[in-house]
């Protein structure tokens, strides 16, 4: 493969499904933009596709009955990959990652190996009642908590979550408030994440984190340290759920109509490596989600010397519009 070449996998749709005007590597081409590596100095760690809410806008398909679970065996090879390879920030993802009977060994495992731990979180599988030891690890080890919190309505949330899910949520930030998180000068950092509950995209972040700030505080006295407001991906059960309703088209057009050529510097797959529940790895979670192995081949953890080398080729399809819409998600 030259330099520069892009490699662009297209997914095969369904006879309700349309692609964008062009694929996305033809519009990085026309814009005159490559996307390779940079240096990577994140590992994204997915632990699996085992949750316990089924939420509308996954884009893992996650859920109860998934049985996509990373084991012990696989979880030390993940540890001496990142203890070969010096990253900068490990990344704990899934499905929910506090549903991993291995989550605690990992945690501990990586704080001393990069000097930045962050665990995702739908907060219900923090709050269910069996893993305040769970929390106070976290705290313990100062692991920074990204909390998936879509919207301030409950109706909203809890129709894109599941019912009850909401009011869990604000029971949970508020254990964490309670820890240390969210506080200024605590060291405990608690940030947000909100994505759309339908078939559009968010709004600008700076207004949206303002409101959320003073919403939570006002109503009930959460602080918090930073919110992130990202579209969702058009895979797994969100790409199930807009192909049902009739805007699968609508939305990839709005896309692909929001394409913006400044945010394809600041793309997570640049300077990120994502490894799976079985150990193959990827360029971002996305990407894991629609099966594209990180640059196109199959690799698995054990088999890696170190991170990806800067300059290699990212594998890309027309999901990657998500990433580079808008302001851009990183």
């Amino acid at each position: 493969m030259s330099d520069g070449q892009i490699l662009h996998v297209r997914a095969k749709l369904s006879s309700e499904e349309s692609t964008p005007e062009a694929p996305f590597s033809l519009t990085l081409s026309r814009n005159s933009l490559k996307l390779n590596r940079d240096k990577t100095h994140t590992l994204q760690i997915n632990v699996g596709f085992l949750c316990n809410q089924i939420c509308r806008h996954c884009h893992l398909d996650a859920g109860p009955g998934r049985k996509e679970n990373m084991e012990a065996g696989i979880v030390s090879e993940v540890i001496s990959y990142a203890r070969r390879s010096q990253f900068e920030t490990i990344d704990i993802t899934g499905g929910a990652p506090e549903l991993n009977p291995n989550i605690g060994k990992l945690i501990e495992e990586m704080t001393s190996l990069a000097p930045r731990i962050m665990l995702r979180s739908n907060l219900s599988a923090l709050n269910d009642g069996k893993r305040d030891h769970l929390m106070e690890l976290l705290k313990s080890l100062r692991v920074v908590i990204v909390a998936s919190f879509p919207s301030l309505n409950e109706l909203q949330a809890d129709s894109q979550r599941g019912d009850k899910s909401f009011q869990i949520s604000i029971d949970a930030l508020k254990k964490l408030n309670a820890l240390g998180y969210g506080h200024n000068g605590s060291g405990l950092e608690l940030n947000l994440v909100s994505n759309p509950t339908g078939a559009f995209l968010p709004p600008l972040q700076v207004g949206m984190e303002k409101r959320f700030r003073q919403v939570l505080k006002k109503k009930w006295g959460i602080v918090f340290n930073n919110l992130f407001n990202f579209a969702n991906v058009p895979l797994g059960r969100f790409r199930q759920w807009l192909v049902k309703s009739g805007n699968f088209r609508k939305y990839m057009e709005k896309l692909y109509s929001s394409f913006n050529p400044c945010s394809v510097d600041g793309v997570m797959c640049r300077t990120l490596v994502s490894v799976s529940w079985d150990g193959y790895l990827y360029d971002c979670d996305f990407n894991l989600a629609g099966g594209l192995f990180m640059g196109g081949r199959k690799i698995h953890v054990s088999e890696m010397p170190g991170p990806p080398e800067p300059g290699n080729h990212i594998a890309t399809t027309d999901h990657c519009y998500t990433c580079t819409a808008g302001a851009g998600f990183t």
